[in-house]
């Protein structure tokens, strides 16, 4: 258990850390800025006017280079759409993050890893309303969505629209989604430019009055290219010069939006490709290689940055050696935002180069700016044989250049570039674009394998996995697979409330390897007005926490040994107990969850719709903290003790007269008082009914969703087909019930 501490500790350490700046201000903040990250698909280094094309006409984006910083050896983290995604959005080397080797197809079980701190929740974290809008592709399960990894709004297609891909959905084709709802299917490519700027727009006018990030990968210019009417025949480059031809008076819309709204001055906008896409047309032009090569005419992309109203750079080009994972660094920095400790960030920050205050990235033990020493987190301990011979900031400086299958395939520091297989092959960029001509110079040679071993090292030691969604079994018992209990901290026993020689107790489950506080959730289980005990909930205790929560399956004391209220109490305890905690155990006090199932499926609705009702708090200490909670999860639960179906069973079952000491006629009041529907009010947390086809209408809890829906709480009901009222103990429902679980809880908690 040290090991759970010293985790707790460290996330303790970090939110001290982050809060401290804030309480010292005591002059007004300065407004945060909008951020736009304009991230199109396959648009080779020389593909817009800037860059040098004459078959194509690109004024707003050319302009946007006139007004900012455009850089000319900028290389995406991947040649290949879904590593480059993973690069940019982590800060990370897609290798460092599990997600290197080719693409994420529509069958696609990982994705983005739950624990990774993206780029959009560290900026949610910190006030910034987020929206992705475009291509997402970078997995499709349930834990690895655009709205489980940061952003509260998503507006595109998750994913290809090349036959590949497209052949998995069918003859409807790959949906246009808004956050869950199907807006067209099929989706028509000639659409897509337009209507993501469209959706990007309206985002940015709704949060004009607050800070907001905006990432936008464009569809386009992926195959199969798609046009709209207008621009047909536009340009000198057929369907491809037109669709770049779109998408630059589509940047344009969103720089004129900007003026109209008044938020230009304090708006940064970022334009890169995710990788490349074909070689030089003409002498002038020398570069070579295609997209998934590791020429240069596959990796290194156009990337321009503007944000003069902000101070960066106008009018400038640069030619220092930028990677699209040191974004996430620097944007944090343009917006006052410091990366907590813990993970390890390739990315650089690069503010002084963008603001001109060095013409190349300062090294990051200069401390320059405020994450500048992020790189620092990677591993630095060479051996004799390259000690001498590699500085530390010479190695954060290089570039790794990874294959479309994920291996590391060359390596960039300064102007030359070394192959590494099938034998090494040095070239000087600055003279040789083209990759043409060898260089013979064995110093350098050492030098750049040196580096490449050391990465090798590095990452073998370092790499974090990919997120792996569990395989849904059709058929058998519930079991929770092994790797998921691997990937938990655990501490059993735990007691949260004395009665006299009477202890309850409870066992916490907490993602390793996860730095940052986490929601909590009380998992209570069935059985207890009869039997049960913490243990019954387990799975689904460990499978929540699995996906980057802290969770507490409790024990309550049964209707055998005490009547109501004592079970309420005991769940009201383990609420108070863990927020009384909170910093011991890595918890947000401010996002605590519950779930039950039966007999447990009552009690968190009470326990949700009852927060300060004196006779239903009990004496289990921690008085002085709440026993509120921000979400719940009924499952086959009753909500409406004073039904008349209650009434009926009340005459009938001793267990329900042992319960509430009595049936409805003897004891109305106890009745009244066990009832989450009478004690419904707007202040209680959003909630979503689970329960099986074949259990017992009464679990649907209609009346009362339809009185949370009257005072404007979200309610939600899934019913799991051909289920009966103990559908957890089946993993195929147990695995359908916690993606519902999960979806609710990342929603109202995360």
């Amino acid at each position: 258990m040290s090991s759970l501490i010293s985790r707790m500790a460290l996330v303790t350490s970090v939110v001290f850390a982050i809060a401290r700046p804030a309480l010292a201000a005591e002059a007004p903040a300065a407004p945060k800025p909008n951020i736009i990250f304009i991230f199109v698909d396959d648009q080779g280094y020389y593909d817009l006017g800037c860059y040098g094309a004459t078959e194509v006409k690109t004024p707003r984006i050319d302009a946007m280079a006139d007004e900012g910083i455009r850089f000319t050896d900028y290389y995406a983290a991947a040649p290949i759409c879904s590593p480059s995604r993973a690069g940019l959005l982590t800060g990370c080397y897609p290798r460092r993050v599990g997600n290197h080797i080719w693409v994420h197809r529509a069958d696609s079980s990982s994705g983005i890893h739950p624990d990774e701190l993206t780029i959009a929740e560290l900026f949610q974290q910190n006030g910034y309303a987020t929206a992705c809008i475009g291509k997402w592709h970078l997995g499709f399960r349930e834990p690895f969505l655009p709205r489980n990894q940061g952003f509260e709004h998503y507006f595109g297609l998750l994913h290809n629209l090349d036959p590949v891909e497209v052949v998995c959905f069918g003859d409807q084709g790959v949906p246009l989604m808004r956050n869950d709802t199907i807006v067209k299917r099929p989706a028509d490519p000639a659409e897509l430019t337009k209507l993501y700027t469209d959706e990007a727009i309206a985002f940015m006018e709704k949060n004009a009055e607050k800070p907001f990030f905006v990432y936008l990968p464009h569809t386009m210019l992926h195959n199969p290219l798609g046009v709209s009417e207008e621009f047909k025949g536009t340009s000198q480059w057929g369907e491809y010069g037109d669709a770049i031809q779109e998408l630059d008076h589509n940047v344009g819309r969103l720089f004129d939006s900007l003026k109209r709204l008044g938020i230009s001055d304090n708006t940064i906008v970022i334009y890169a490709s995710d990788n490349g896409r074909g070689p030089g047309r003409t002498p002038e032009q020398k570069i070579r290689g295609h997209k998934l090569s590791t020429y240069e005419g596959g990796i290194r992309v156009p990337a321009i940055a503007w944000g003069p109203g902000l101070g960066l750079q106008t009018g400038e080009t640069s030619a220092a050696v930028v990677r699209a994972m040191d974004w996430y660094p620097s944007l944090a920095t343009l917006a006052g935002i410091e990366i907590p400790a813990g993970p390890v960030i390739d990315g650089r920050d690069i503010t002084p180069l963008l603001k001109g205050e060095s013409a190349v990235v300062p090294a990051p033990g200069l401390n320059k700016s405020l994450n500048a020493k992020v790189p620092l987190r990677r591993r630095w301990d060479p051996p004799g044989e390259w000690e001498p011979l590699i500085k530390r900031w010479e190695y954060n400086d290089a570039f790794f250049y990874h294959g479309s299958q994920g291996a590391l395939a060359a390596v960039r520091w300064k102007n030359w570039k070394l192959y590494l297989n099938p034998s090494l092959e040095l070239y000087d960029l600055s003279n040789d674009p083209a990759e043409s001509t060898l260089v013979r110079n064995s110093d350098v040679i050492r030098k750049l394998r040196g580096m490449a071993i050391l990465f090798q090292e590095e990452i073998r030691l370092d790499a974090r996995p990919a997120g792996q969604a569990t395989p849904r079994r059709t058929d058998g018992k519930t079991a929770i697979p092994a790797e998921i209990a691997d990937r938990l901290h655990s501490k059993l026993d735990v007691t949260f409330a004395r009665y006299g020689d009477r202890t309850l107790k409870m066992d916490i489950y907490r993602p390793k390897d996860n730095w940052r506080t986490l929601p909590a959730i009380v998992c209570i289980h069935g059985g207890g007005w009869r039997q049960g005990q913490k243990m019954n909930f387990r799975n689904a205790a460990q499978t929540l926490a699995a996906r980057g929560f802290v969770t507490a399956s409790i024990d309550y004391r049964l209707s055998g040994e005490a009547p109501f209220p004592a079970h309420i109490h005991d769940c009201k305890a383990a609420v108070r107990f863990l927020r009384a905690n909170a910093k011991e155990y890595g918890i947000d006090p401010d996002k605590m969850g519950a779930i039950g199932h039966s007999a447990g499926g009552h009690l968190a609705a009470l326990l949700a719709t009852s927060a300060g009702v004196q006779e239903l708090e009990g004496r289990g200490g921690n008085a002085e903290f709440s026993s509120a909670i921000q979400a719940v999860i009924p499952m086959a639960g009753q909500t409406d003790f004073l039904s008349e179906r209650n009434r009926e069973i009340s005459r009938d079952r001793e267990i329900w007269q042992q319960f509430l000491g009595g049936s409805q006629e003897e004891k109305p009041e106890m009745y009244r008082l066990a009832s989450p529907l009478v004690h419904v009010d707007k202040t209680d947390p959003p909630c979503w009914i689970i329960t099986g086809a074949k259990d017992d209408p009464s679990t649907r809890a209609d009346r009362f969703r339809q009185r949370l829906k009257e005072l404007g709480i979200k309610s939600e009901l899934t019913v799991v087909e051909d289920a009966p009222h103990a559908f957890l103990t089946r993993q195929v429902w147990f695995d359908e019930a916690m993606e519902i679980v999960d979806q609710l809880f990342t929603k109202t908690l995360k």
